[in-house]
């Protein structure tokens, strides 16, 4: 995997659908701390957001849900914790990506989205994980945009043993990955399954299904190697 650092028009992020120029006005940053399918051509975005400005209770910010999807364009926003010591929201974003893009974007496998910040009045930073083989069609993606984009860095990603994970489906691994970040696993546990389940659209049954069958393949291969 390669780790690359683009910048891009702020124009390119809105069009996109993914956030709106208006969105970092206010906000200086945003780190994905994962990205999945919703349901086509819904995507979700599990962010870490940093705040410009007064920081705004979380409270106040879930009364202001739908007010503040319908200012960045969003199909939803919801606050899931905050840090007002470092001026932190962790939220779930869910964006449409427009008819006209779905066919270039969904071609692109092996893209893992890191984040995104401004770097000026009308630039983005966009670092993105992706594979030798999507380099290439993200490259024709871009330029299939017209996005006057600038390649800044491109590094090897750090080596991370993933056999565990090897047996999982991309669904599971989703899925078991976001029940982690949000502290399922705890004792005591942070989040419900049915929270979760509401977050990724299902039942509650279904997501218990997913998790338990990748936990399963996860320790079967541990007990097959220890």
């Amino acid at each position: 995997m390669r780790r690359v650092e683009l910048t891009v028009p702020l124009a390119l992020i809105e069009d996109l659908g993914i956030l709106s120029a208006r969105f970092f006005r206010h906000n200086d940053s945003v780190e994905v701390l994962q990205s999945l399918s919703v349901r086509p051509p819904i995507v979700a975005l599990f962010v870490r957001v940093r705040r410009r400005g007064r920081f705004k209770d979380p409270e106040t910010v879930r009364r202001e849900a739908r007010g503040i999807a319908r200012r960045y364009r969003l199909e939803r926003f919801e606050v899931l914790s905050a840090d007002p010591k470092r001026g932190e929201y962790v939220a779930w974003i869910e964006w449409r990506l427009p008819a006209s893009l779905r066919k270039g974007l969904s071609d692109l496998t092996g893209i893992v989205p890191l984040e995104l910040s401004k770097t000026g009045r009308r630039e983005a930073k966009a670092v993105l994980l992706a594979s030798e083989a999507a380099l290439p069609r993200l490259r024709e993606v871009l330029d299939g945009l017209g996005a006057g984009y600038t390649v800044r860095t491109v590094q090897s990603a750090p080596a991370t043993t993933l056999r565990p994970l090897a047996a999982l489906t991309a669904r599971q691994r989703d899925f078991l990955a976001l029940a982690h970040r949000l502290g399922y696993y705890e004792s005591p546990a942070k989040v419900s399954l049915e929270r979760i389940a509401g977050l990724v659209g299902i039942s509650k049954q279904a997501l218990s299904r997913h998790l338990r069958t990748a936990e399963r393949k996860i320790l079967g291969t541990a007990l097959r190697n220890a």
